[in-house]
């Protein structure tokens, strides 16, 4: 249970350790702007930052009797096994803060600095859980840690009804637009544009993807699928939209979805989460497919996650952007995406290498045969629908 990438324990590894431990005390730490970072200086750079500041904070665990481990792509975690001293505590979680603070690297002659936001539980239940909301909190209030505690959760519920409140208005102004990020082939054709959502306003153009969830809760979600369905259909070239499989169980939304992009060249690209593998997923895919839409299965990680579909239903497959990146660096890595390739080869479907963001990535995707390609490296999301 070892991260590939920094060579630190990984996150089934952190949630063995807080099952096992007696008092697990939980700090997440989340790299501030890391997205930036890695598009300036390519995935050699964002991988080169992210194994330095693996090896520093595994240092510093050491010094300090903690674990330590990679939570996510720009998420670090640390464990300490301590029943709860106040003093001990704010000593210890300052010193953390401090030490963030410290670190700076030097990539190719350019010195890099690091700062972040840390979420802590000191709490006995749902240490994880926990922690990613003090982490929000932290993150939204650009706040360098935040404990919980019962003011957090207040917190949340306030930051949710400013959300609600912002949606509400982009709905009324029309501001949440389609984005778009092209697919290509080997010789640079566009295959199809990938849409993405973005609110629009006079300050900045932000990605409302965080939002979703509170839309979902809050009855809006609907509203946001309608609103950039009938904006994006009036291209005439092949596009994408992103749905969960779980809008297909919402009769309502299915219906429109159905009637408004059914002969329009359109592909859904469908998350992968746990409503992919429902058990009567295949009739809603057979319907989507009689009404000449094409689906594109995303974030794929593995072989089995093949197993369990028609052929006939799936057009496209989407490699998860993390085996990409650490093709260079794990052979298991290498070994998954040509499984997967092999598979798709034998059933005729399309295989997309997704998060490329460097020379070198495009050239490990090519060499592996994928048919299509995408990332930044290739094409940044713009407004503008790539003829």
């Amino acid at each position: 249970m070892i991260d590939t990438l920094t060579q630190i324990p990984s996150l089934e590894s952190l949630n063995k350790t807080l099952q096992e431990t007696s008092h697990p005390k939980l700090m997440l730490i989340d790299l501030k702007e890391f997205k930036k970072i890695n598009l300036k200086y390519s995935d050699e750079g964002g991988d080169f930052i992210l194994c330095e500041f693996a090896k520093a904070l595994e240092s510093y665990a050491n010094k300090n009797e903690m674990f330590c481990f990679r939570v996510e792509e720009d998420s670090f975690a640390l464990i300490k096994d301590m029943p709860f001293e106040l003093q001990h505590m704010e000593k210890l979680i300052f010193s953390l803060a401090d030490f963030i603070k410290e670190q700076k690297y030097t990539f190719n002659n350019n010195e890099i600095n690091i700062n972040a936001h840390i979420g802590i539980c000191l709490d006995q239940k749902n240490h994880l859980k926990k922690a990613k909301s003090a982490l929000n909190v932290a993150k939204k209030e650009d706040m360098p840690f935040v404990t919980y505690s019962e003011f957090v959760n207040r917190l949340l519920e306030e930051n949710e009804e400013k959300i609600c409140k912002v949606l509400q208005q982009a709905l009324d102004d029309g501001t949440i637009i389609p984005y778009y990020q092209k697919v290509i082939d080997r010789n640079q054709n566009i295959v199809y544009n990938e849409m993405l959502l973005r609110n629009e306003n006079k300050k900045s153009i932000q990605s409302p993807k965080l939002f979703l969830t509170i839309a979902h809760d809050r009855g809006f979600y609907n509203d946001i699928v309608q609103l950039v369905a009938k904006k994006m259909i009036a291209h005439k070239n092949s596009k994408a939209i992103n749905l969960s499989c779980h809008d297909f169980f919402d009769e309502e939304l299915f219906s429109f979805l159905i009637e408004i992009f059914k002969n329009t060249n359109t592909i859904f690209e469908l998350q992968n989460n746990e409503y992919l593998q429902a058990d009567n997923l295949d009739e809603k895919l057979e319907i989507i497919k009689q009404n000449n839409i094409q689906i594109c299965l995303d974030n794929i990680t593995s072989n089995s996650e093949l197993s369990s579909f028609n052929k006939e239903h799936i057009d496209f497959v989407k490699v998860c952007g993390n085996l990409i990146r650490l093709l260079s660096l794990s052979p298991d890595a290498k070994s998954t995406c040509k499984e997967i390739l092999f598979t798709c080869k034998e059933l005729n479907i399309k295989t997309i290498a997704s998060h490329i963001n460097s020379d070198n990535a495009l050239k490990e995707v090519k060499e592996l045969n994928f048919d299509y390609f995408q990332g930044y490296f290739l094409g940044k999301p713009t407004s503008t629908f790539a003829e």
